[in-house]
C-alpha cells in the first residue's frame, strides 16, 4: 500500500508542479511577482523558483515510473489509481495555473481547449471540483479492489 500511495503522490506532484510552471509562463510580470507559489529570483515571495518547480515535475514523473515498476498491483488497480491521480492532479494543475495567472483558482470565462485542430469545452469555475472528486472516486475504487 505504501508504494501505491507514493505512486499517486508522484503523479499529483507532477501535475501541481506543471501547473505552477505553466502558470508562470502565461503570467504577466505583475502576476509573476505577486503570487505566492513561484518567485522569479531571490526575492522569495513564493515557495520556490521556476527551476525548483521544474525539478519537482521531474521527480513526479520519474518517481511514478520507477514506483509503478516495483509495485505488484494488478492492471485494474494500476489504471484506477493512475486515472484517479491524473484527475486529482489535473484539477490541482488548473487551480495552480489559474491562481498564478488570475489570482483565483477558478477560470471565470468560457474556455476551450485547443488540441489536434479541435476546440474542446473545458471545465470552468467551481466545476473544477468535479474533476477533483471524480479522481478521488477512482482512487477509492483502486484502493478498495
Amino acid at each position: 500500500m505504501v508504494l501505491e500511495i507514493l505512486f499517486i503522490s508522484c503523479i499529483i506532484l507532477y501535475w501541481i508542479s506543471e501547473g505552477v510552471t505553466e502558470g508562470y509562463t502565461w503570467a504577466s510580470q505583475k502576476q509573476r511577482l505577486a503570487n505566492k507559489l513561484i518567485h522569479p529570483n531571490a526575492a522569495h515571495n513564493g515557495l520556490m523558483d521556476y527551476h525548483g518547480w521544474r525539478l519537482f515535475e521531474n521527480i513526479g514523473i520519474w518517481g511514478a515510473v520507477i514506483i509503478a515498476y516495483f509495485t505488484d498491483m494488478g492492471a485494474f488497480n494500476f489504471f484506477t489509481l493512475g486515472i484517479g491521480a491524473w484527475f486529482v492532479g489535473a484539477s490541482l494543475y488548473e487551480m495552480a495555473l489559474n491562481y498564478i495567472v488570475s489570482d483565483s483558482i477558478y477560470k471565470d470565462k468560457d474556455y476551450k481547449w485547443h488540441i489536434f485542430g479541435l476546440d474542446i469545452q473545458w471545465i470552468t469555475g467551481g466545476m473544477i471540483w468535479a474533476l477533483f472528486f471524480i479522481g478521488i472516486l477512482f482512487i477509492t475504487i483502486g484502493v478498495k479492489f
